[in-house]
């Protein structure tokens, strides 16, 4: 049996960032389960790395290395709208 590292990349990452935005929108917030998801999006970012590497066909291996980038992008955005509801009125 051949493992797909592409695959394993794609669920880990979507699982860690499930688990990840769910627990700002549960009432239940633990920080340990908050860990949890950081440490699987980053399991799957590394098979996504594995993955590019091996030079497995099909693009679910870029889905982890275009998030890496994409999240950022998206926590620096929703900062910068909560800094500007701040402003002068």
């Amino acid at each position: 049996m051949k493992i797909r590292f592409s695959q394993y990349s794609l669920w880990l990452s979507l699982l860690g960032i499930v688990i990840g935005v769910g627990q700002y929108f549960t009432p239940i917030y633990s920080s340990n389960i908050l860990y949890i998801g950081i440490v699987l999006y980053l399991i799957g970012f590394s098979f996504g790395i594995i993955a590019f590497g091996k030079q497995e066909k099909g693009l679910m291996k870029y889905f982890s290395l275009i998030s890496f980038v994409v999240i950022p992008i998206f926590i620096m955005a929703g900062v910068l709208f909560f800094a500007m509801n701040f402003g002068d009125k």
